[in-house]
């Protein structure tokens, strides 16, 4: 497919639309920009299973009285209005990519908003997996519904769940059980995202924590499996197998439809792209990982060649066409766990590990980001035409947040 262009003026009318009569997208190509707009529209509302609103992601670093004196959801309004004018200041410093970056920043606006130092070519535009819109379609969901399937958000709900599924995990332990053990553990917050509150702890450092111990996540550590560590340095964390399942649109099975993995630095706590690891996307009929990208490399180009990396920048070892130790196992791990889980969800990201031994699960990403590049099909559209239709089929109230398109 192609890009779809967005005027400035569609733009506007979407926004109208989507912000002020509450309507909800009629087609595919309007869903990203339906995205963009439901913040305002739930803007104090409870959108996950923590209890948290919009405001309180978006403005969580504000103290309780700026966020009572600023208009803030009404500034996020007026910055949706504006956005034309921005993406029109970014693009003029583009130069001969400002007529195609202007197009994306109106068609999906999310890729400019998430990186906005990047370049695009057709081929992000039309084959990015649209993960803001399938977290804003989930946060919808939640306010308007709070289905079961969304709690598997929830670190330690999704543990209790593997366990009643009979889903392996890495062994988790309670942190009296930790000390008792001795040697060292993965311990997670379960309320930190994006690999934050991941640390590596002893069990005296644990005792040390006393009751603030209560709540955390602690699990044994897994060792990278030896494949892998053909290129990555002995101290890296262990790295996960992103696959990404997603419903059949006829059949509504789930089926594999993007597959990469995460490699971290050297010391690292964590594989994860916020904390400078690579993602890598691996070949969905080979299992053979291809070259990859950095969050700030995402969507750069030098002398017009996309920015991969195929060696670790530690040990200057070439991970590239390494075949993805689990790779039949870890797939058919996930759409498993797709159909016991959450069979409803229109599409998810589950972490594997690939550990020694057997692939375990680490967690599920709901409001997940990827930085996939070159796949081998269209994502954007029919990502977008599942969250369409599953809103057109929502029956929507006349006294929900949203009402349904006119």
């Amino acid at each position: 497919m192609t890009a779809p262009r967005v005027s400035v003026f569609t733009w506007w009318r979407r926004v109208a639309r989507f912000a002020l009569a509450g309507a909800l997208p009629a087609r595919p190509d309007e869903v990203p920009t339906w995205a963009m707009v439901l913040p305002f529209r739930l803007w104090r509302s409870v959108i996950r299973y923590d209890g948290r609103t919009f405001e309180d992601l978006q403005a969580g670093r504000l103290s309780p009285t700026l966020r009572t004196l600023l208009p803030l959801r009404a500034l996020y309004l007026l910055f949706l209005f504006a956005w034309p004018l921005v993406a029109l200041a970014r693009s003029l410093r583009r130069g001969r990519g400002a007529l195609r970056y202007g197009r994306a920043c109106l068609a999906v606006p999310e890729l400019s908003v998430l990186h906005p130092h990047s370049d695009y070519t057709d081929r992000e535009i039309d084959w990015m997996r649209p993960d803001f819109s399938l977290g804003m379609y989930y946060a919808w969901q939640w306010n308007r519904s709070q289905p079961a399937y969304l709690r598997v958000d929830d670190k330690q709900h999704f543990l209790s769940l593997c366990a009643a599924h009979g889903l392996p995990t890495p062994p988790t332990h309670t942190p009296a059980e930790a000390i008792a053990m001795g040697g060292s553990f993965i311990v997670k917050d379960p309320q930190r995202d994006l690999g934050f509150g991941v640390a590596v702890l002893s069990s005296e450092e644990i005792r040390a924590l006393g009751a603030d111990a209560d709540g955390l996540i602690v699990q044994t550590r897994l060792r990278n499996h030896p494949e892998l560590l053909k290129a990555l340095p002995e101290s890296a964390p262990l790295s996960s197998f992103r696959v990404i399942t997603t419903l059949d649109a006829v059949t509504r099975e789930p089926k594999v439809t993007r597959c990469a993995i995460r490699i971290g630095r050297a010391g690292a706590e964590a594989d994860n792209t916020a904390q400078g690891g690579i993602w890598a996307q691996v070949d969905l009929t080979t299992g053979a990982i291809l070259p990859g990208v950095t969050k700030k490399t995402f969507g750069a180009y030098t002398a017009g060649e996309p920015v991969r990396f195929d060696r670790h920048p530690d040990t200057k070892k070439r991970f590239a066409d390494l075949v993805i130790p689990w790779f039949d196992e870890g797939r058919a791990l996930a759409l498993k766990a797709h159909t016991l889980l959450a069979p409803e969800a229109l599409s998810l990201g589950w972490d594997v590990a690939l550990a020694e031994g057997a692939p375990v699960l680490l967690e599920v990403n709901v409001w997940t980001t990827c930085y996939d590049y070159d796949p081998p099909d269209d994502a954007l559209t029919p990502a977008c035409a599942l969250i369409a239709n599953a809103l057109a089929g929502s029956n929507a109230a006349p006294g929900a947040v949203v009402s349904a398109a006119p």
